[in-house]
């Protein structure tokens, strides 16, 4: 039987969605439904987490999201008040997700060191770790000073990784990348939790091709914009539809103009979680470009609304789309274009198998399968650390 804990999730901030922000709060609803203590610890919180998440407690730190650059000129300050907040914080597992609330979780544990740690790492401290990731930072003030302090920053994020307990991964890339870097094996690999809805196939799909995520440079939806180009040639009436917002939007609506797609590409921005199932239920495919993606959660979404996938050959995707079964996994831009050719021109009866095949592949990411995984391993250290 599973006894009661007290967790402390930890997380930048909550003022708009996103696949982490979304793992950390079905993550604390689950766990708090199974009866443990559960408060998210984060800077800011807007109303619209809040009104959407009533039964979550939020407590803010009332400090600046971290995506400002006053948040990094004065951390060290940002940190005692993080510090002292912590420290209201008795007999429980401090539960931080991405960056840089892993390194409040590590920071407070230096100096408290009865403090016990589990890090749930969707990546290694990406903007530390992956030069792509800083590359894509939007303010050119914070990239430069990620790129001349990156030795000093990777230094500190491998010696404060020690402080952990223990170390979860979200996919096996991720542990992959995680034991390169620091050197260590993580404790376990629990993917993150998504409601899988039993739905049947559908029958009427409309003829658009959908991606779904921030847009920005890492998400390379650039790429997609011009293979679509080519793929419309055999495709007449066919339309790509974005669904997302961020930094790349305008370079992305002017690459359409310049394409000539005006006609052909949809950008609808920010959409409910009705819209989105609605669009991932009539879409015919599901496009993914980005590289070495840690873990997400669009194809998984995508495969539950019955509808086929193609991703890039690396990372999450590469575990979670059968390749040939569920959709396809691309390596280049030319097979990109030939897979989504060859996914609009299937025959009706390869394409509902392939939809059948879909719906039995995204039962093993249900979230009942997750939490079970990590109440069985928080429970594991609450009790080794003496938590209680």
């Amino acid at each position: 039987m599973i006894e009661q804990m007290k967790i402390i999730f930890l997380f930048p901030h909550f003022l708009s969605p996103g696949g982490a922000a979304n793992v950390v709060l079905q993550f604390a609803g689950a766990l708090q439904s199974g009866g443990h203590q559960v408060e998210i610890c984060c800077a800011k919180v807007s109303k619209e987490f809040r009104e959407t998440n009533p039964g979550i407690q939020f407590n803010e730190l009332k400090i600046p999201a971290s995506n400002s650059i006053v948040y990094w000129l004065f951390f060290p300050f940002w940190q005692l008040k993080i510090n002292r907040r912590l420290n209201a914080y008795k007999n429980c597992i401090l539960f931080p997700h991405v960056l840089p609330s892993n390194w409040w979780a590590w920071m407070y544990k230096k100096t408290h060191k009865q403090a016990g740690i589990v890090w749930y790492c969707h990546e290694p401290s990406a903007f530390i770790h992956s030069t792509t990731w800083i590359d894509a930072i939007p303010v050119k003030l914070m990239k430069w000073g990620a790129k001349l302090s990156n030795p000093i920053l990777k230094r500190m994020d491998i010696t404060l990784e020690k402080e952990n307990d223990a170390v979860i991964c979200n996919s096996y890339f991720t542990k992959g990348q995680y034991e390169r870097i620091y050197h260590r094996v993580a404790n376990d690999v629990i993917y993150p939790p998504i409601t899988v809805k039993k739905l049947l196939p559908e029958l009427n799909k409309e003829n658009y091709i959908l991606t779904v995520g921030r847009l920005s440079r890492f998400k390379n939806v650039d790429l997609l914009i011009k293979s679509f180009k080519t793929v419309l040639n055999d495709w007449r009436g066919g339309r790509l539809i974005i669904v997302g917002e961020g930094e790349e939007k305008i370079n992305l609506e002017q690459l359409t103009v310049r394409l000539g797609l005006e006609d052909h590409v949809c950008f609808k921005g920010k959409v409910n979680d009705e819209q989105l199932a609605d669009l991932y239920q009539k879409s015919k495919l599901t496009v993914i470009c980005s590289r070495d993606e840690p873990f997400g959660l669009v194809p998984i979404e995508s495969m539950m609304h019955s509808t086929p996938v193609v991703a890039h050959n690396s990372g999450g995707p590469k575990e979670t789309v059968d390749h040939n079964v569920t959709g396809f996994l691309y390596n280049d831009e030319k097979e990109l274009i030939q897979f989504a050719k060859d996914v609009i021109a299937m025959d009706s009866d390869k394409y509902f198998k392939m939809q059948q095949a879909c719906l039995e592949q995204v039962v093993r990411y249900d979230i009942s399968n997750s939490i079970i995984q990590l109440e069985s391993v928080l429970q594991k250290f609450t009790s080794e650390l003496q938590i209680n």
